[in-house]
């Protein structure tokens, strides 16, 4: 049998620890989630909204201090580059090749928690601090010819393995194997 390049697609959110972060930033990314909680939350109680905004949201229509957002967009910048060198470097040694797909921190997408819930603020806190990023990758590697269940369970593991130990938390959403071309075979 010959070898193949097997590519899997595979999502997951990691979450940058406090420390590495501390190390990098002058201000503290929870202060800052808290602040934009509290914000974001009396923004959407005077307008009456059964939902909280995304941040870009807040870009176009004001409502929340600005040094806040720009506060958000230096920390998001350093938090991103941080957790791709970092999946590139710990991963290197297992894929062939790895290519980003995406990489957005989660305090830009539309927050889960809604109005009346419990612990509103500080879910609201949690999704607002630019601490966790989500990631989408193809991670490519040089195998026997594998059935695609077999290569999406090794990619899997394999990301888990080299990364859980670098980050606070790390899950992983969604994986998906990616069929071959023609030419990728390895004879």
């Amino acid at each position: 049998m010959g070898l193949q390049f097997s590519r899997v697609a595979a999502s997951f959110i990691v979450q940058v620890p406090r420390p590495v972060l501390e190390q990098h930033m002058v201000a503290s990314p929870g202060v800052v989630g808290e602040e934009l909680a509290r914000q974001v939350a009396l923004y959407a109680q005077q307008n009456s909204l059964g939902y909280y905004p995304a941040l870009d949201y807040f870009l176009e229509h004001g409502g929340v201090d600005p040094e806040l957002i720009n506060a958000v967009e230096s920390m998001t910048w350093l938090v991103t580059a941080l957790v791709r060198e970092e999946i590139k470097t710990r991963l290197r040694p297992v894929f062939s090749n790895i290519r980003f797909e995406s990489i957005q921190t989660l305090a830009y997408t539309m927050p889960t928690v809604r109005p009346g819930q419990n612990n509103t603020l500080l879910r609201l806190a949690e999704h607002f601090t630019p601490d966790r990023v989500k990631v989408a990758i193809i991670a490519t590697s040089i195998r026997h010819r594998d059935t695609p269940e077999t290569a999406v369970k090794m990619a899997e593991r394999m990301i888990w393995r080299w990364l859980h130990e670098h980050f606070e938390k790390i899950e992983i959403t969604h994986t998906r194997y990616l069929p071959p071309n023609e030419d990728e075979a390895i004879t």
